[in-house]
C-alpha cells in the first residue's frame, strides 16, 4: 500500500505543479473559453486559503494558518498513509491528499500565493476559481467518505 499511496502522491503533485505553470504561461495573457456560461481557464491569484480565506489577515496569522497548520496535517497524512493504511482506496484517497496538500504548500512557501485556474460558473453564481490541487484533496476526501459508508 505505500508504493501506491506514494505514486498517487507523487502524481497529483506534479500534476498540480504542470498545469500551474502551464497557466502561469498561457492564461495570464487571457482566458480561454471551454463551455460558454459554464466553464473557462482564467488565471487566478489566491494569498489566503479556500474561498480567499485570510488573504487579508496580518502576514504573521496568515503564515500561521496557511503554512504551519497545513504542514502538521500534510505530516499527519504522510504518517497514516505510511504506517497505518492497510486497503487500496485508502492509500489512493490519503495519497491525493497529500499531492494536493503538497501542491499548494509549494506554492505558498515559494510564492506566497497559489495559482488558481478552473473557473466554473452560471449566470450571476460564480464558484471560487480553484486547481487541480484542490481537486485532488477533494477527491481524496470523498474517497475516505465513500470507504467509510462502505465498511457500515
Amino acid at each position: 500500500m505505500r508504493a501506491l499511496f506514494l505514486i498517487t502522491a507523487l502524481v497529483s503533485f506534479l500534476l498540480d505543479r504542470l498545469t500551474k505553470l502551464w497557466a502561469v504561461k498561457t492564461l495570464s495573457t487571457g482566458t480561454i473559453t471551454v463551455i460558454p456560461g459554464l466553464f473557462e481557464l482564467r488565471y487566478a491569484e489566491n494569498r489566503g486559503a479556500a474561498f480567499s480565506l485570510f488573504s487579508s489577515a496580518p502576514e504573521p496569522l496568515r503564515k500561521l494558518f496557511l503554512l504551519l497548520i497545513p504542514l502538521l496535517i500534510t505530516l499527519f497524512v504522510l504518517y497514516y498513509g505510511l504506517f497505518k493504511v492497510k486497503d487500496r482506496l485508502g492509500a489512493l484517497a490519503l495519497g491525493l491528499i497529500l499531492g494536493g496538500a503538497l501542491g499548494n504548500i509549494y506554492d505558498r512557501l515559494f510564492y506566497g500565493k497559489v495559482v488558481d485556474f478552473l473557473d466554473f460558473y452560471f449566470k450571476s453564481y460564480h464558484y471560487p476559481t480553484f486547481n487541480l490541487a484542490d481537486v485532488s484533496v477533494f477527491l481524496g476526501v470523498l474517497l475516505l467518505i465513500y470507504g467509510s459508508l462502505r465498511e457500515s
